[in-house]
């Protein structure tokens, strides 16, 4: 992995599904260079074991635990009120939390579940979370980072079925919450612009991680098919934390675009500014009541 020696110390990064895989990668990372890292894992018997394994490897103690249920927005706007009443400012936030689910399944607030927990769960958290952001962005600046991926490109949105109740797949489920992920930091840029705040999303690449065990039988297919390419979480993690911490002038001036290996790649034809647009206005209007 590449080495990434800029000193983080004093500011706050948060890291959604920050227990394994990239999100666990990517705060060791922050932890090891000073930061004061805030891990949200839904397990807090895993999450507890995260944290543990991040101070015993970096000696940084000022982490701490969050544990929500991103499967709810309730828990999540929960979530949202506990961090702006611990913290003063948040400098990072980072959007990694997801999942794939093999079969079509609602949440209890009745939405389709890949569609709440990979994007609107974010959006709401992010939302909340801005006075928190800008109060760092007054300082320094301020980032939003989106885990995004390849899949956004095979699965445009459908603003008349966004829970997907004609048809259910995994993939197209999927790939159209990492749509939403792009298109919501795009959309996020655009609003935010002049405040000191950059925005962003990456593709980390076909990752060695469970995600790939928790999807239908195609995508554990496919996941086995080409577990042998795949490539490790530490490098996986790479374009992750050089868009949440890097001073490099294409991370600072990440301007709301997609990244893949620290580089500004193209996006899907129907990944479009109007979509985002959208997008942002339908998602805001289905959190409302949990803001």
């Amino acid at each position: 992995m590449e080495k990434f020696d800029q000193d983080l110390s004093g500011k706050v990064f948060v890291v959604t599904g920050a227990n394994s895989g990239i999100g666990f990668e990517a705060a060791r990372n922050f932890a090891a260079r000073g930061a004061r890292v805030v891990l949200i894992c839904r397990s807090e018997e895993r999450g507890g074991a995260a944290l543990a394994q991040i101070e015993q490897e970096t000696g940084n103690d000022q982490g701490r635990l969050y544990i929500a249920d991103f499967s709810s927005l309730e828990s999540v706007s929960a979530l949202a009120d506990r961090l702006l009443e611990d913290f003063l400012k948040i400098d990072v936030l980072c959007n990694n939390a997801g999942s794939a689910n093999g079969r079509r399944t609602e949440t209890r607030e009745g939405f389709e579940t890949t569609f709440v927990t990979n994007h609107l769960s974010g959006f709401l958290l992010t939302k909340k979370l801005m006075p928190a952001l800008e109060r760092a962005s007054t300082s320094g600046l301020a980032r939003v980072v989106f885990t995004s991926s390849y899949g956004h490109e095979n699965s445009p949105l459908d603003f008349d079925d966004l829970g997907l109740n004609n048809g259910y797949k995994t993939l197209v489920a999927y790939g159209r919450s990492k749509l939403m992920n792009l298109l919501t930091a795009r959309e996020l840029q655009r609003r935010v612009g002049g405040h000191n705040i950059v925005t962003s999303s990456f593709h980390p690449g076909a990752v060695r991680t469970p995600i790939w065990s928790k999807g239908g039988l195609l995508a554990r297919t496919i996941g086995v098919v080409i577990y042998p390419f795949m490539i490790s979480v530490e490098k996986g993690a790479e374009t992750f934390i050089w868009l949440a911490s890097s001073e490099d002038s294409a991370s600072v001036n990440a301007d709301g675009n997609y990244f893949y290996q620290r580089r500004k790649v193209r996006i899907a034809a129907h990944a479009t500014d109007a979509d985002a647009e959208r997008l942002w206005d339908v998602s805001e209007e289905l959190v409302r009541p949990f803001v």
